[in-house]
């Protein structure tokens, strides 16, 4: 959320809509999956992407940005960091990075894997 929020700010875009897919169990990668789609109502119906700006902080294997160009096809796909695994799903992104390396972004608290605090109990 933090990039797109960033763009938005930049960008003048007034409607920020989540697109929820997961692609890990907490840290292991597991079977990727819509947790919650776009609002098309909201935009009019424009159910295909056309206009639509999709961002994510990092793009690891690219699943997620498959997953998504099959709801959102029109979509523009953009990320902070993409790994060559990613990168033929994104047509814009900042820095390339090799696929074992781990990114470090400021909203996260910890150097390394931390539990979220949602877990700390389990």
């Amino acid at each position: 959320m933090v990039p797109a929020c960033i763009m938005a700010r930049e960008l003048e875009i007034l409607t920020i809509e989540t697109f929820c897919i997961t692609s890990y169990d907490v840290k292991d990668q597991s079977e990727t999956k819509i947790l919650k789609a776009p609002d098309f109502a909201a935009h009019d119906g424009a159910g295909d992407g056309d206009g639509w700006l999709v961002i994510d902080d990092l793009v690891d294997t690219g699943s997620t940005f498959a997953l998504a160009r099959k709801t959102l096809p029109k979509a523009h796909y953009a990320c902070v960091y993409v790994k060559p695994m990613g990168a033929k799903q994104t047509d814009t992104y900042i820095t390339e990075v090799s696929q074992d390396t781990w990114v470090h972004f400021p909203w996260d608290l910890e150097t390394q894997y931390a539990t979220p605090l949602a877990r700390k109990d389990d």
